[in-house]
């Protein structure tokens, strides 16, 4: 990607001439003959970029011309730089100063770095013209077009996978649109390779839609969407003749001729244009010709925005093929009709396909080239093998392998220049890699591949950026948070295989090994290996380092002062000499002992991250810090306050965490002029003096606000004191477009209008009210239409959730609510103050923390309670929730942990039963309506003693786990009746309890910190185990003989066993007599591990 950089180091060479660097530093001459150099290049980049997929030699020269490009770009950064620090030390303005005399030694270095590199483009722009590049190739396109022209024949006779996706086209062009008075425009959009072409052929050939209309037509656009050539190709379909017109009047003349009075179906396959003006143009010409009700144009485009373009029908978007579509697709192509399928090739192609994710393309070529493939060694070289790593193209790969990447590599050689360096550098992340949205935006940021575009900020160019690349599918599988962003995404396996043979050694991840050596030309490291053992003397022969991203917890920073982004998660950060260049720290875990020295020394710094750093001190001197434009804190307690006059960082964006403090400069009025977005968490509240102060925060005028949490800590503005805390609140009203409101330690009693005000707070998805203890009465929150989740308690006198009326209100309330949380409310009483009212209709999750008297109507949806430190088992709760899948019970008092009425349980699939001490059993009429429980968990349950001869109820139960409950001793005689229990887990009771060897289809047992000093004989008796594990059972002595009866057993783990880990060693030991016929052995303690297979 040479020319994004030398764009960007173009740009960079003419500030440092405008702002009179290059003449202050004596660097003049050279910098005009960079100049003249870099532009003369530039001329001729857009050629090379292009034939360098076929040239290896020009290939290596563009790969020159990047690595000078960075250093370049290093001795420009480093002087402005200096110069700013100087300037800021001595108070000078003018870059025509006289030169201090400590400064004469770094005028010394630059002008020999400067005439080194001086000569090095020299040199590039030599060697640059043996290879007869050609001045201002505009084209953006790298590959031969041939193979992109498509015709409306059809190539694949079945078509796997697309039935229902054939029905719903046709349906739109013989039903939907066969009526419009309109030109209709349909468009087909998907990434490349899922078949878009195929699908669109077998609808224009369609019998029903043959028979629909008057003509069929079919142009391949591509590229060059040229409104006379797509014209002349719609008059060569109609007449079978080449209409050679020369004017475009012509042309539209007999367009109208062949189309007029006619219901036409117009196929543009494969658009790329996003010029609404040309499209506009060819519509218009489409129009005048004045065809039938009902003729249409089909559009097959991997762009939503060409979709969007066109103002047409919503777009009908292609999504991947199924697991059992592909598979048949590439049974189809791998053994064909006759061929056998052999188990193992079957094993392997299952494992290929699931890496196509459905992308009938990669699924159809490999299957095509493995179907001449009988051995599977060469399967398996195929599932292993990066043959589609396109790093290296020669004539040897075979038309299939191309292929695979063909599609995908002409959907990146149409990006726009700034897009493809954005793509090309998330090779830095590994593949299957979530990649979180915002940081990979202050990555792109910190290396300056975005910037501001006129009123654009850099970080509405990053999202739009972003935005693009995940439409046109270069980045897939979206995760949105409880808000409904999307916050983080992945690249699709040949996607980031494309990414790598791009940017070839500019980024090394580094998985596993040890870091001795690293290439010259690596610009981003990413260390990902826990137990790596790094030589930091690898790094020296590094020219341009600018990310490291240590995930690796080696604590090491390399020494190269080229930094522009620094993540770690190490405890301890060793000390560092030269980050000056650093825009982008991010430490997240460890101490924090250490980081206000360096970040002082940070004078580029934009993006500073903190996360879990315990002794965290902010310095004094952040507001030096000019170009900060995102502070994010989490989980750093240490902070009491602010650096003062924070208010000075005019360009910050985001400030996750403010703390108030009573020092000047450190109260609220210092957020007043900044445009903060995002997450803003305000603590210490407390310390507010007055309703004036806190209006000067202007949270309302902060319209890019999503996450809003207030908190109060201490007594400060509590009762008491003169301060009006209501009216604090009500000062600290907040945009209407917050998606997140919570508020903790609030000391009023009444809340503030805004609050109230269900307009103000009417986008709200998530609400958190917690420890307002003096809080008669919450907001009318049943009327929020976006809430989905809710989470109150710590409030001693609010008795409804909701107590407004909902008199001639057609709506339920809380309408869109989906998890709820309800706790130490020990006034509640229900929901909703109005009974009778239909409420919760998606609710799915609840909780209930320290409250018995809580009722609820029928809540049809709810999959999911928790009840949690209970007078007694709330079973008014449960019998209304006929689709409670999961049931949590923890801390009850008494003996009833479960309803009386078992018919309400018909349907719980999961039950945990957690810290009920008072409980001893189940009562069998309990267990009796659990018929469809699949996993039972008993933990903490000091008395409990038995499960009852009720758990013959108990047919579909799978796995039973029973943690520290040190009085049972035995199991119900019955328990050979429990059929599909197939798991099951004893962990911390004196002995392995007596029936447990009934159960008949038993497979895995798990016994950890049994108490006993052996085990019983009847283990032996448990003849269906196929996997017995023992850990932490220190004082067991033996294994019984027993257990060369179990000869289904194929897997025996031993953990923390000392006794037993001698007994079984191979050959030598006492027990091994009774375990040799088991295939995998494996024994474990914390510091060594032994494996036998």
């Amino acid at each position: 990607m040479a020319e994004v950089l030398l764009g960007i180091v173009i740009e960079n060479l003419g500030s440092f001439v405008q702002n009179q660097l290059a003449t202050y530093w004596g660097v003049d001459q050279q910098t005009q003959k960079l100049s003249s150099n870099l532009t003369a290049i530039r001329a001729v980049l857009r050629d090379a970029e292009k034939k360098q997929i076929t040239s290896e030699v020009l290939k290596i020269w563009l790969q020159k011309l990047t690595d000078a490009a960075y250093v370049l770009d290093d001795i420009l950064d480093e002087c402005s730089i200096h110069s700013t620090k100087m300037h800021s030390h001595d108070g000078h303005t003018s870059c025509l100063s006289p030169l201090h005399p400590k400064d004469i030694l770094f005028r010394f270095n630059i002008g020999k770095r400067m005439k080194d590199i001086t000569q090095r483009f020299h040199d590039i722009h030599q060697e640059k013209s043996s290879f007869n590049l050609e001045l201002g190739v505009t084209e953006v396109q790298t590959l031969d077009d041939d193979w992109r022209q498509t015709s409306s024949d059809i190539t694949e006779p079945t078509l796997y996978g697309r039935d229902q996706d054939r029905e719903q086209i046709v349906k739109f062009l013989v039903e939907d649109a066969s009526n419009s008075e309109d030109l209709s425009v349909y468009p087909i959009v998907g990434m490349g390779g899922l078949g878009k072409t195929t699908l669109v052929k077998q609808v224009f050939n369609d019998h029903r839609v043959c028979k629909h209309f008057d003509l069929t037509i079919w142009v391949c656009v591509s590229d060059d969407f040229n409104s006379k050539t797509i014209l002349q190709s719609i008059i060569e379909c109609c007449t079978g003749q080449n209409p050679n017109l020369n004017t475009l009047e012509a042309v539209r003349k007999k367009v109208e001729e062949v189309l007029q009075n006619k219901r036409y179906l117009l196929v543009l396959d494969d658009v790329w244009n996003e010029d609404q003006e040309k499209w506009k143009q060819l519509k218009g010409k489409l129009q005048c010709a004045r065809a039938a009700k009902g003729a249409t144009i089909l559009v097959t485009t991997r762009l939503q925005e060409v979709a969007s373009t066109m103002e047409t029908h919503p777009a009908y978007h292609l999504t991947e093929l199924s697991g059992d579509d592909s598979w048949s697709l590439f049974k189809h192509h791998a053994f064909g009709q006759n061929r056998e399928e052999i188990e193992e090739l079957v094993a392997i192609g299952r494992v290929i396909v699931r890496r196509c994710v459905g992308s009938p393309l990669a699924i159809k070529t490999l299957g095509s080239l493995l179907r001449d493939k009988s051995e599977v060694s060469q399967w398996e070289n195929v599932k292993e093998s990066e043959i589609w790593n396109i790093r290296e193209e020669s004539s040897s790969m075979t038309c299939e392998e191309n292929s695979i990447m063909r599609a995908l590599k002409l959907s990146y050689s149409n990006l726009e220049l700034s897009l493809r360096r954005c793509f090309s550098f998330c090779a830095i992340f590994p593949k299957d890699f979530e990649i979180v949205k915002e940081e990979l935006i202050h990555l792109w940021m910190a290396n300056g591949f975005i910037k501001s575009e006129g009123n654009l900020e850099v970080e509405d160019v990053g999202n739009k950026v972003w935005k693009k690349l995940y439409r046109r599918s270069f980045f897939q599988e979206g995760k949105s948070d409880k808000l409904g962003m999307i916050t983080s995404c992945k690249m699709h396996d040949l996607f980031h295989d494309l990414a790598q043979s791009i940017m070839g050694e500019e980024c090394v991840i580094i998985e596993k090994g040890r870091l001795t050596q690293l290439p010259t030309r690596v610009h981003h490291l990413h260390m990902l290996n826990y137990d790596a053992s790094v030589n930091m003397a690898a790094f020296k022969k590094v020219e341009s380092l600018r990310t490291f991203l240590d995930f690796g917890n080696i604590g090491l920073v390399p020494s190269t002062h080229c930094l522009r982004a620094l993540c770690t998660t190490s405890y301890w950060l060793f000390p560092v000499t030269d980050l000056s260049h650093l825009r982008y720290l991010s430490w997240n875990r460890g101490s924090g002992e250490g980081l206000r020295n360096i970040i002082c020394q940070l004078p580029k710094l934009q993006i500073l991250k903190l996360q879990q750093l315990n002794q965290l001190r902010l310095p004094k001197e952040l507001t030096q810090l000019q170009d900060l434009r995102h502070i994010v804190i989490n989980n750093c307690e240490s902070i009491s306050e602010m650096p003062p006059n924070i208010g000075k960082l005019r360009h910050l964006r985001t400030l996750s965490t403010f703390v108030v403090g009573s020092k000047a400069g450190c109260g609220l009025s210092e957020l007043h002029s900044l445009k903060l977005g995002g997450t803003l968490r305000i603590q210490g509240l407390e310390n507010v003096p007055n309703e004036c102060d806190a209006k000067q925060a202007n949270l309302i005028g902060k319209k890019d606000l999503n996450i809003l949490h207030l908190s109060w800590g201490g007594s400060a503005n509590s009762e008491g004191s003169n301060v009006n805390i209501e009216r604090i609140l009500e000062a600290l009203e907040p945009p209407s477009s917050l998606k997140s409101f919570g508020m903790k330690g609030y000391k009023g009693r009444q809340l503030s209008s805004w609050i109230r005000n269900g307009a103000v707070l009417r986008d709200l998805v998530e609400v958190i009210l917690l420890d307002c203890n003096n809080c008669e009465e919450l907001p009318p929150l049943g009327k929020l239409p976006q809430l989905k989740r809710l989470e109150v308690g710590g409030m001693k006198n609010v008795k409804w959730i909701d107590g407004e009326s909902y008199d001639g209100v057609e709506e339920k309330a809380f309408p869109s609510l989906e998890e709820l949380r309800v706790e130490n409310l020990p006034s509640l009483e229900r929901m909703l103050k109005e009974e009778g009212v239909e409420m919760l209709p998606c609710l799915s999750e609840l909780t209930i923390v320290g409250m018995s008297n809580l009722k609820f109507p029928r809540l049809p949806s709810v999959g999911k309670v928790s009840i949690c430190k209970a007078a007694s088992f709330m079973e008014g709760v449960v019998k209304n929730m006929p689709c409670l899948k999961t049931l949590d019970i923890e801390m009850i008092e008494g003996q009833v942990v479960l309803p009386d009425q078992p018919s309400g349980l018909g349907s719980l699939q999961e039950l945990i039963i957690f810290s009920c001490d008072d409980v001893e059993y189940f009562p069998e009429h309990v267990l009796e309506g659990l018929t469809s429980l699949r996993r039972l968990s008993i933990l903490f349950c000091d008395n409990f003693k038995s499960l009852s001869e009720g758990v013959r109820h108990l047919t579909c139960l799978e796995i039973l786990i029973i943690r520290f409950c040190l009085e049972m001793v035995t199991l119900p005689t019955n328990m050979s009746q429990l059929t599909a229990l197939r798991t099951v887990t004893i962990d911390r009771c004196y002995t392995l309890p007596n029936g447990l060897q009934r159960v008949p289809s038993l497979r895995t047992l798990e016994i950890s910190g049994c108490m006993s000093t052996s085990l019983p004989d009847w283990l032996g008796d448990m003849t269906s185990l196929q996997n017995l594990y023992i850990s932490y059972c220190g004082e067991l002595r033996s294994l019984p003989s027993s257990i060369q009866r179990l000869t289904n057993l194929s897997s025996l783990t031993l953990y923390e066993c000392p006794y037993l880990k001698k007994r079984c060693k191979r050959e030598t030991g006492e027990d091994w007599q009774y375990i040799k016929h088991i295939p995998e052995i494996e024994l474990f303690s914390e510091t060594t591990f032994c494996g036998f297979c």
